[in-house]
């Protein structure tokens, strides 16, 4: 989809120049032109980033490399403070936060493994037996009323 966006963002901006200088769309006879289009059009894909998720018994590490320069973002998943979640197209997004900050990603990209996701949805569990702070949607999404993770929570912090 980014790549057919691109192409027509690339072929709109060239109409666009080629008509300003009153030259109609004559800018697309030249084969120069083309192989820019493609450039940029195969540029704006993002073909140099990727993310790269992996997980111990209670951590959560995602990487994210792009032109080379990566950036690791750790999550304790066993020291969650906060839980929300909610629906966005055809999956549900995950916002996950400790002390040292937080992240969010979409359902999918956590399930795409499924050893990773289990190590994740355990540390969810925990957490909220914890005490964190888990929103209602989340809750709901999450199944956690199917849970004794609320339960616990809720026996030992009464004033939640």
């Amino acid at each position: 989809m980014s790549a057919v966006v691109g192409l027509a963002l690339m072929l709109a901006l060239v109409a666009g120049v080629s008509l300003v200088r009153g030259q109609g769309l004559s800018a697309f006879t030249y084969w120069q032109i083309w192989v820019v289009v493609a450039v940029f059009t195969f540029l704006m894909t993002s073909p140099f980033t990727y993310l790269t998720y992996a997980a111990g018994a209670d951590w959560l590490l995602v990487e994210r490399s792009r032109w080379g320069i990566k950036k690791r973002v750790w999550l304790d998943l066993y020291n969650l403070t906060k839980i929300d979640a909610s629906y966005g197209g055809t999956t549900f997004h995950l916002w996950l936060y400790n002390r040292e900050g937080g992240f969010s990603r979409s359902s999918h990209e956590l399930q795409l493994d499924r050893r990773i996701w289990d190590l994740v949805y355990n540390g969810i569990l925990h957490s909220v037996a914890n005490g964190a702070q888990v929103s209602n949607q989340a809750i709901g999404i999450l199944q956690l009323g199917k849970t004794p993770a609320l339960k616990m929570r809720d026996a030992e912090h009464p004033d939640r």
